[in-house]
């Protein structure tokens, strides 16, 4: 799992059938200081994640059964979101590092 940012839409009107009804976002992978890596990923959304929101996000197997518990592996997914942050406590000596 990662944390991210989400810093976008995508919009896809032709599609597979089984990724039809799912949203995707981009979302901008942020390392425990809250700096954004260089890469994005596409996600799946189920949950309603605005941009701006920092969210969980899982690949491969994990993303599939979030979002389709029944048949994961009928999902051609690589990447969802499981959560959306409200709050991050992290230690403040690992700033200091």
């Amino acid at each position: 799992m990662f944390l991210g940012k989400v810093v976008g839409s995508v919009w896809s009107t032709k599609k597979t059938d089984n990724l039809k009804n799912l949203r995707f976002l981009i979302v901008n992978p942020i390392n425990l200081k809250s700096e954004p890596l260089t890469d994005v990923v596409i996600v799946a959304d189920v949950l309603g994640a605005g941009v701006g929101e920092t969210v969980i996000c899982a690949y491969g197997h994990a993303a599939r059964r979030a979002i389709c518990p029944e048949n994961p592996s009928d999902l051609s997914i690589e990447a969802a979101v499981v959560g959306i942050v409200d709050r991050m406590d992290v230690d403040p000596s690992f700033y200091e590092q």
